[in-house]
């Protein structure tokens, strides 16, 4: 069902310069055993990039961001169909606010008397927010990241596959916040969820990240290791 997401960048208003789709030679074997729609998407801008190491959801930013570190990048779940002008808007916000991480969706980082609460009860965004270090940006629906917007650690492949190697958006939002750049949502711009594709890979990632607690045991690791001060999430909700 790739080739449907992808069909969904090609047909934005507000065209990428580039389109590339990141795949890792230990799930794929070579382009001759890819879909015919998928390879057909070539023609019209489409890069397949096979990549050795294998950062799972991590590989949708992360070399695109070390092979173009002075581009915006946009980043896009696989499971998913985009609306016609998701770049054009996030172009648009990016325009409004040219230091923050711009996201389609987020959710609340949530303290109670000074003490995180599981990942659970941090809520979704349904309206424009930000620029907030208490927001989290959520992959799944688009996210814009101008260059520079991640400490450089973001590249620290080692500890991102001990710490947080199913965990992207957790990993991210801890390397935003050493480089001290906020979030700003954009969620005021689409009223309903887009549409899914989903399969069932994805579906158990986020139920072992969410529904066992996977996520709460990531974040506290990764905020303790980094030594972040939570102040700043605390002092932007």
């Amino acid at each position: 069902m790739t080739w449907m997401v992808i069909e969904s960048i090609l047909r934005q208003v507000d065209k990428p310069d580039a389109l590339l789709l990141y795949l890792s030679e230990e799930e794929f074997r070579g382009v001759k055993k890819l879909p015919e729609k998928l390879l057909r998407q070539k023609i019209r801008g489409l890069q397949i990039v096979f990549v050795r190491e294998n950062f799972r959801p991590h590989n949708k930013y992360i070399h695109a961001m070390e092979s173009f570190p002075k581009a915006c990048i946009v980043t896009i779940d696989d499971d998913k169909i985009y609306p016609y002008d998701l770049i054009y808007n996030l172009k648009k916000y990016h325009k409004r606010h040219p230091l923050s991480i711009c996201a389609v969706m987020a959710r609340v980082i949530a303290y109670v008397n000074g003490e995180l609460k599981t990942y659970q009860d941090w809520s979704l965004v349904k309206s424009d927010a930000g620029p907030k270090h208490s927001l989290i940006s959520l992959g799944v629906s688009g996210v814009l990241f101008p260059p520079g917007s991640l400490h450089l650690d973001i590249f620290d492949k080692k500890n991102l596959k001990e710490k947080a190697l199913l965990t992207d958006d957790l990993w991210i939002k801890v390397m935003a916040l050493r480089n001290n750049t906020p979030i700003v949502t954009l969620a005021g711009c689409y009223s309903r969820s887009f549409l899914s594709v989903k399969g069932l890979a994805e579906e158990q990632l986020r139920k072992i990240n969410i529904s066992r607690s996977n996520n709460d045991l990531v974040f506290n690791d990764l905020i303790n290791h980094y030594k972040i001060d939570q102040g700043m999430i605390i002092r932007s909700s």
